[in-house]
């Protein structure tokens, strides 16, 4: 599925640029941590793009050879490249700080904010580099696994897609998803929960590259042991992109009526517009044109749609509140805002 991720490109191999940890004078470090958290204020009080963009910028400028560099490359994607749509501009930024910057963790944080960006200006660049870096200097964990295969898939670079998928398995067990978090105290049923859903993951990521890469037996083995154990929101829609992955397969191997089925919830439920372009190709395929489809897309919203069971929650006073007295038999907006 398609990502907001737009970042700039690099050519250039990660390697030749040092990686190691240097040693950085002590006022150096409280320099750095001093203008950050200014930069935190002033970026915090900026209301528009055009005001945080600047501030990034002069931030990055100064400090390209510390730890909030990284935290900060997402942001050149999204302001730079994406609302400002200067992508050439984010990637020149971007590329710069990693030339200057030495920190491992750094750079992996700025190398995958540019890889989309490379992608989508034609420069080459080498999404494996990004993360075998990172791994010279310690384990990846499953997120780190997990986004590398996400971001090798969303731009066909299969074979990268699919050894990360797999290896990302290795790390969907209750035990890896502990060890990530050790300083939380996850009961054994949360952990076992946590470890299917990256097991879904991981599976989907991995049918899918191997599907591109003329493995079809072996993709549909891996979509049908994620489909037992995924998980799905309260209208159906699944909360991993195994259904549009697998409904894809599915199409293409000649099943659209499958796919139309799979495809339905994230599609017409989930506002997923990548499942839903995927959902009118099914339906042309079965109906032998997309003529009502737009109606039919419409009785299966209503189809798929539930009654929300009532719940009790307490306002800012103290006094409770049943939202089943609230709506009263009404049409009723839910709007979880800032949910804890």
């Amino acid at each position: 599925m398609k990502r907001l991720m737009i970042v700039a490109g690099l050519v250039v191999a990660l390697g030749l640029v040092g990686a190691c940890s240097k040693e950085v004078p002590v006022d150096a470090v409280d320099a750095a941590e001093q203008a950050w958290t200014e930069f935190r204020a002033a970026y915090n009080e900026a209301e528009t793009t055009e005001e945080k963009v600047p501030l990034i910028q002069a931030f990055m400028a100064e400090y390209p050879d510390t730890e909030f560099a990284g935290r900060l490359a997402s942001a050149v994607t999204y302001y730079q490249g994406n609302d400002m749509d200067d992508p050439a501009g984010a990637y020149g930024l971007l590329a710069d700080t990693l030339a200057k910057n030495t920190d491992p963790e750094a750079r992996y944080q700025i190398g995958t904010a540019m890889f989309p960006l490379a992608m989508e200006l034609g420069e080459p660049m080498d999404l494996g580099s990004v993360a075998e870096e990172l791994a010279a200097t310690r384990a990846l964990d499953f997120n780190e696994m997990n986004d590398i295969a996400d971001l090798a898939l969303e731009h066909e670079q299969w074979e990268i897609g699919a050894a990360y998928a797999e290896a990302s398995l290795e790390k969907a067990t209750p035990e890896a998803f502990l060890a990530d978090y050790p300083d939380d105290d996850y009961t054994a049923e949360v952990a076992a929960a946590k470890a299917e859903r990256r097991q879904v993951m991981g599976l989907a990521n991995f049918g899918w590259a191997l599907w591109n890469l003329e493995q079809p037996d072996e993709a549909m083995a891996a979509f049908e042991r994620a489909a037992p154990i995924k998980s799905v929101n309260y209208v159906g829609a699944a909360d991993t992109p195994l259904d549009y992955y697998h409904g894809r397969a599915l199409h293409a191997s000649g099943d659209a009526a499958a796919a139309m089925e799979l495809l339905s919830a994230s599609a017409i439920m989930g506002s997923d517009t990548d499942a839903m372009a995927a959902l009118r190709e099914s339906y042309a395929a079965v109906k032998g044109g997309d003529e009502g489809f737009d109606e039919w897309t419409w009785s299966q919203r209503e189809s798929l749609a539930k009654t929300v069971d009532t719940f009790t929650l307490a306002d800012y006073e103290g006094n409770t509140h049943d939202f089943a007295d609230l709506a009263d038999g009404k049409v009723t907006l839910l709007a979880f805002w800032f949910p804890t």
